[in-house]
């Protein structure tokens, strides 16, 4: 297994079965230290690139498809396989990987006064592009070969994204099939554009679970009615003042959902001020959501892109305007965390006006290592150094909890104990998060009369079919 073996981040689950060698995903570690994500990055791989067959792709964050450039780089010729939403996202997210990662090589560099080479480079991306291969349809059986078949379920986590069932077959013709529910959103989604996560019925040898927000306490008791509530008095409060909203917000799936819940809140009303959505690779993504959304949704999306109030920036000039204009207005711009991107400009010129609100829509950081930490908790952060100098943190902060991708641990709960399989295995989570989600999942697992084994992962455990 891969980073997500002991953390939330690196996913990468090695499987090999009857000659076949699998990858389910292969995602970059991310932290906020950059020597230390360039190191686990640069790791040598427990594996051959040139011998593996197929890499699943369940989704197209980051941490799920960010070392795959690497490996095609390493000698990496087979299939990798995604949905068709996820196959056309790549693209961008993995060029603005290239770019994150060639700056944080460049700080590493001066930093510590020697040669840090990126990981990969752009033509490492366009060879990854040619060997994407896509397989759309969910509970449609397909056959790769001999050994290998696979189906795709429902899954609320984003856009595109899937759980995988994948099907081996022995020598003797003898089937065994893997659960990867890859990271899984709610079973009762309130995000636009999203199906609800579904709990397969069918019996599987192994269950590989994530456990992001395994951990107590991490089931918001706050419904989306209440967060739309909030988010709307906050606007109106912010904007009568005369300031501005300024909304940190990852570019996939993050800014499309809040963007498309403003237009919802405010477009048939009186509302006449700016919504300002600021960053290349953001504008690059809803553009694709013009391609990839059918029927509703896509009427739906078209109706929030073509609003007279929304503003697309993907020139720096055009962005330098509105961080220097203060007529009230709402900005999204990335990076959600505030680690890098054209939100520090925004931060560095709005957080000093007490006229002016920072909203979180999600996970903030734990503790003062990140920017968005510091501004959250601004008691103990009056002053906040942004690109170098020295900003008051003097603007109203708050956050909304319910727009997070991440099924809650009460829904963990649920479809760790009703699924049908031998061994649950618990992935992509603290230890914490992990052996407390283990303790209840067994009482819950009884509750259903079944028995199935729980199982807290560890970097480079083995699991025998």
């Amino acid at each position: 297994m891969g980073q997500n073996a002991d953390d939330v981040t690196g996913s990468c689950i090695y499987i090999t079965f009857n000659g076949k060698k699998i990858l389910l995903e292969c995602g970059l570690f991310q932290n906020n230290n950059y020597l230390d994500s360039y190191n686990i990055n640069s790791e040598k791989f427990s594996f051959k690139p040139s011998e593996i067959d197929y890499v699943f792709i369940c989704h197209t964050h980051v941490d799920h498809i960010g070392l795959l450039p690497r490996l095609v780089r390493e000698g990496f010729t087979g299939k990798i396989i995604a949905s068709h939403a996820t196959a056309q996202l790549m693209k961008p997210l993995l060029y603005n990987c290239v770019f994150i990662l060639e700056s944080e090589t460049n700080v590493l560099s001066y930093k510590y006064k020697r040669d840090y080479s990126p990981i990969y480079t752009e033509e490492d991306v366009r060879n990854t592009l040619n060997l994407i291969y896509e397989y759309d349809e969910t509970h449609k059986i397909y056959d790769l070969d001999d050994v290998v078949s696979f189906q795709w379920y429902e899954n609320s986590h984003c856009i595109g994204s899937r759980q995988l069932q994948i099907v081996l077959k022995d020598k003797n013709g003898v089937r065994q099939s893997i659960l990867y529910t890859s990271d899984i959103g709610s079973l009762n989604t309130k995000n636009y554009y999203l199906k609800n996560t579904e709990i397969p019925t069918g019996f599987n040898r192994i269950a590989i679970m994530e456990s992001t927000y395994g951990e107590p306490g991490r089931t918001n008791k706050k419904t989306r009615k209440f967060d739309l509530e909030k988010l709307k008095t906050a606007v109106e409060t912010v904007v009568e003042r005369g300031g501005s909203v300024i909304m940190p917000a990852f570019s996939f799936s993050r800014t499309q959902e809040l963007l498309t819940n403003l237009y919802q809140i405010f477009y048939n009303t009186d509302f006449k001020y700016n919504i300002i959505v600021d960053s290349m690779l953001t504008c690059d993504i809803c553009d694709l959501y013009t391609t990839i959304l059918k029927d509703n949704d896509l009427e739906l999306w078209n109706r929030v892109c073509n609003w007279e109030n929304v503003k697309f920036v993907k020139e720096k000039e055009e962005s330098i305007f509105y961080v220097k204009d203060h007529t009230p207005k709402i900005v999204l711009s990335s990076s959600g965390f505030c680690t890098n991107g054209r939100i520090l400009s925004y931060l560095h010129e709005y957080l000093q006006d007490e006229n002016s609100m920072v909203i979180f829509s999600g996970y903030t950081g734990a503790d003062n290592s990140y920017l968005s930490y510091r501004i959250k908790n601004f008691k103990a952060n009056k002053v906040i150094k942004i690109s170098g100098d020295p900003v008051e943190n003097k603007a109203d902060c708050i956050s909304l909890g319910t727009f997070s991708s991440h099924a809650n641990r009460n829904e963990l709960i649920e479809y760790g104990s009703k699924i049908n399989t031998e061994k649950l295995v618990l992935v992509h989570g603290s230890q914490t998060a992990k052996n407390s989600l283990k303790d209840d999942l067994k009482t819950a697992i009884s509750k259903q009369d079944k028995s199935h084994k729980v199982i807290v992962s560890s970097k480079d455990m083995v699991i025998n079919l």
